[in-house]
Formats: C-alpha cells, structure tokens, sequence
C-alpha cells in the first residue's frame, strides 16, 4: 500500500515587488505605506522603523495609535498574508516623522 503525505501548509507565490521609503507628511495623521497592486493580494512583508520616533501599523486600513507598535530601530516581517489594499501607519511619538523603508511582496 502506498504512503500518500499531506501537506501541512502551502506558500501562496509572491511574484511582485513593490519597495518602499516613506517619510510620515503629518504628524498625529495615518497615511498609506504601500498599496497592494491592482489584482494581487499582499503575501510578505519586511520593513524597518528608521524613526524618528515609534509607529503604529495596520493591514488594509487606517492605522491608529493601538494598532502593531513598532519602536524606532526596530523591523517587522511577516508571510502568509492575505493583504487586499495596503499597508498604512502612524507616529507615537507626538511631533516625530519617523522614516519606513521595506519591501512587500504580492502574488495572485
């Protein structure tokens, strides 16, 4: 009798790259780090909070100041996503711009 194996989980392809430098415009105020592009779905995500200051982050919606607290040095990565519209964030620090370089990866 053959032995079938079942895959415990399956890695959906992330075939499109979109890079990103971002500089918060206005302080207190969410703004769009990166958009999923048009037809894709957002799949990994790696960034670095180049600060000033700490952010918040948030997956396809309007961040607020409760939402993934990143302190200023510190990075964030993150696959299996399921991401539609974009990544967007936040100062913490009130009257800092904090600067956001990554990277998102999206596929079908």
């Amino acid at each position: 009798m053959p032995i079938k194996t079942n895959p415990v989980f399956s890695e959906n392809v992330a075939d499109t790259d979109t890079p990103f430098d971002v500089t918060l415009a206005v302080t207190d105020t969410a703004e769009d780090l990166v958009t999923v592009p048009v037809s894709k779905k957002g799949r990994i995500i790696s960034l670095v909070n180049e600060g000033p200051g700490d952010i918040a982050l948030k997956a396809d919606a309007d961040a607020t100041t409760s939402d993934l607290f990143l302190r200023e040095g510190e990075a964030y990565s993150e696959s299996r996503l399921q991401v539609s519209t974009k990544f967007s964030f936040i100062n913490i620090t009130t009257s800092d711009t904090p600067r956001v370089r990554g990277v998102l990866w999206s596929g079908d």
